[in-house]
């Protein structure tokens, strides 16, 4: 075997040493853009889970959250804060997902659900006034428009989300 052949040889095990090296990259950006979006999908369930849970546990923020969704009037100061303060802890979830869906991690199926769900949400008469007082969401509130008025949950808001 000539040099020459020696060398067309080491030629060919290097260009088969870069395609699995290509392959081996491949699989591995794969697996780590799934556990990135899983990991993305994870820390979302638990924000909406922690709020979820802190409400439920409490039978005065409970009523509080119902009464003011329906009617922010019902609601003295104090009370007032407290509820803009909780939806501001929804709003930054929803926030959080919006951008996400932008950048292109969140698929449009699943950001249409929450984006519905989020809709209905702030479509409550009490919640209109923190949307119209918090322009840091507007990008979100023109996009959760294109997705208002199918009732996708039931809040428990006065027993009257479904009728």
């Amino acid at each position: 075997m000539s040099l020459e052949d020696l060398g067309n040889v080491g030629e060919f095990v290097a260009a088969v040493g870069v395609i699995v090296s290509l392959i081996y990259l491949a699989v591995q950006i794969k697996q780590n853009t799934a556990a990135v979006a899983t990991a993305t999908y994870e820390s979302t369930m638990t924000g909406f889970n922690d709020i979820n849970v802190v409400v439920a546990g409490n039978p005065a923020l409970s009523s509080l959250l119902d009464r003011g969704c329906r009617n922010l009037d019902s609601l003295n100061t104090e009370e007032t804060v407290q509820f803009n303060f909780l939806l501001r802890c929804y709003a930054n979830q929803w926030w959080k997902l919006f951008k996400l869906y932008e950048r292109g991690n969140l698929p449009q199926r699943e950001w249409s659900i929450f984006a519905r769900e989020a809709a209905q949400f702030l479509d409550q008469p009490g919640c209109k006034p923190f949307c119209a007082q918090n322009a840091l969401f507007a990008d979100l509130y023109i996009e959760l428009d294109k997705h208002k008025g199918e009732v996708i949950s039931d809040f428990g808001f006065g027993n009257d989300q479904l009728s």
